[in-house]
């Protein structure tokens, strides 16, 4: 199994995510590595580069379906844990934008961002969110208005009146 999670939190949310699963992991390395018996997940912390907050991510490589590590099973729960814990904690109310040429913005709903990561966007509005330092596409909060009502999901793609 191979799946990640792209999240944007200043370095320091780090430490919230691993309490949630410290007790679960057998060792947690430099560099955001967890072990989990012979299998690892990867917690990159975002970095801050100037007015930039780059991306961070939780990653799980099981290794092939053939011949997957021994703790695999563990390790997946694990990888859950925090997946769930970001989006419980985290928001989802991003939008991409184009930094050079049309300002064409994309809801970007799998991403996530910490609160914290929220207050530092807004104390100086022109610092960006980017996945890497030369993107040439950076992310911002999504205003949503009470007038506008809750975002749902769209249950179907039917089209109203077309059967």
């Amino acid at each position: 199994m191979k799946a990640e999670l792209q999240f944007f939190a200043l370095p320091d949310d780090i430490d919230e995510m691993l309490a949630v699963v410290r007790d679960e992991v057998d060792a947690i390395e430099d560099g955001g590595r967890l072990r989990i018996g012979e299998c690892d997940i990867q917690l990159t912390a975002g970095a801050i580069q100037g007015d930039h907050l780059l991306v961070g991510s939780v990653a799980i490589n099981t290794g092939p379906v053939d011949e997957p590590c021994k703790d695999q099973e563990k390790a997946k729960a694990v990888y859950r844990s925090i997946r769930k814990w970001i989006k419980k904690h985290y928001s989802n109310r991003l939008f991409s934008y184009q930094l050079e040429g049309n300002r064409k913005e994309t809801a970007a709903r799998n991403h996530w961002i910490s609160p914290a990561a929220v207050a530092w966007k807004k104390e100086a509005p022109a610092r960006l969110l980017k996945l890497y330092a030369t993107s040439p596409l950076a992310f911002d909060i999504m205003v949503v208005s009470k007038q506008m009502g809750e975002i749902k999901p769209v249950s179907s793609n039917k089209v109203r009146g077309h059967g």
